[in-house]
């Protein structure tokens, strides 16, 4: 497990009776039970989804806790549904329902339709005045090492140039091409040395098959891997809409 981020979790109190991970194809979660807050945002979210849709997944892509603001929350979150939901709709019920519990901020929504799929994502801020001891299982993102929750949506250029300098000692610049409908080319040219084994660890998230190659020189570091069986779909929870960015070079689901 990527043991570095967890104590960004350390707010969570974490029941050891539960399998506390799961994986997807949209990327790797952390089961969350005991967080009473998280718990209740999240019902309140569920709830007013499901006046929307009949059938869909939610997943919260960050929950963090204001360290000076005593119940100030931030909310990054994600539905996956084959319902045709409408992004103003959802931003409005979302707003009339967390609205009862506290002093909500905007409500950003963006909607992004792939493989006979809509993806809804929406942030918003939150000051919650009211609320109820709720235990809910929640799927909360457990992104690659180098990738911050903070950071989300990224561009795929972001992405991945996070990625590398997390594991390096260096700027660098990234690109990613898909080849064909599995099989991904990601370039990268770095300032100083880079930790290829780590690089190799945090792109493990997407695909378990790989082939590098590096060229060192005076001024630089040039990285080539080559990845097999790429899961585009874990990329959506990390780059919202610029998800689309990469979908017009391959229609395949």
């Amino acid at each position: 497990m990527r043991l570095k981020i967890l104590p960004f979790f350390g707010i969570f109190k974490r029941n050891k009776e539960r399998e506390h991970y799961i994986y997807d194809e949209l990327g790797e979660w952390i089961i969350i039970s005991g967080n009473s807050k998280l718990g209740f945002l999240y019902s309140v979210i569920s709830k007013t989804v499901s006046k929307l849709a009949k059938y869909y997944d939610l997943y919260i892509l960050q929950f963090l806790e204001d360290s000076e603001i005593r119940n100030f929350y931030t909310i990054k979150a994600m539905i996956s549904t084959r319902s045709p939901i409408k992004d103003s709709l959802l931003s409005s019920k979302l707003s009339q329902n967390l609205s009862k519990h506290g002093t909500l901020g905007q409500i950003d929504v963006v909607k992004l339709r792939y493989c006979g799929m809509n993806y809804l994502f929406f942030k918003f801020n939150i000051l919650i005045k009211k609320s109820k001891n709720v235990k809910e299982d929640v799927k909360v993102l457990l992104p690659p090492l180098g990738v911050s929750t903070s950071g989300i949506p990224y561009s795929v250029k972001d992405l991945f140039k996070s990625i590398f300098e997390y594991n390096s000692n260096a700027v660098c610049q990234s690109i990613l091409e898909f080849k064909d409908d599995n099989t991904v080319k990601i370039l990268a040219n770095c300032s100083d040395y880079v930790d290829l084994e780590g690089i190799k660890y945090s792109l493990s998230y997407f695909s378990k098959d790989f082939k590098t190659s590096v060229k060192s020189s005076i001024r630089s570091v040039e990285v080539e891997i080559e990845a097999k069986d790429f899961n585009r779909h874990a990329l959506i929870p990390l780059l919202w809409n610029n998800f689309l960015d990469i979908y017009s070079t391959s229609s395949s689901c």
